[in-house]
């Protein structure tokens, strides 16, 4: 009995990875690059305001920042809209804005910007600036 349990388990594995590899690749997908147009579109919202919030997968700051942005983003949800750009995906918009440092956080309303910061900011600061009308 054991000698034929070895074989089905080593098969059961492999069509497995051959699932999750094959099946499910396109879910696994990036997502594609944002361009210029795209996002000049999302921070014209007439509705909300637009948090641009700037980061990269390796920025150790932008990590200590993520768990601002997402409370923020349960907090302000009726009245923000906030735009995940990946400096190193999202390459154009990032070159047009001259980003060189990161994390880098902009408020727009109506399209228009009303605040830029490089780098970390408290809750409480950053609701402070969303609030300020």
């Amino acid at each position: 009995m054991k000698k034929h349990f070895l074989p089905i388990f080593l098969i059961l594995i492999i069509i497995g990875i051959c699932l999750f590899t094959f099946g499910f690749k396109e879910n696994l997908q990036e997502p594609k690059p944002m361009s210029l147009e795209e996002f000049n579109k999302a921070v014209a919202n007439k509705d909300k305001k637009v948090l641009v919030y700037f980061n990269a997968s390796w920025c150790t700051v932008c990590a200590k920042m993520k768990p601002v942005i997402e409370q923020i983003e349960t907090e302000y949800k009726t009245k923000l809209q906030i735009l995940r750009i990946d400096a190193d995906r999202d390459k154009e918009v990032a070159k047009e804005f001259e980003v060189d440092a990161l994390p880098v956080l902009m408020l727009y309303r109506n399209g228009i910007r009303e605040w830029t910061l490089v780098g970390l900011i408290e809750k409480d600061k950053l609701k402070n600036k969303i609030d300020t009308d």
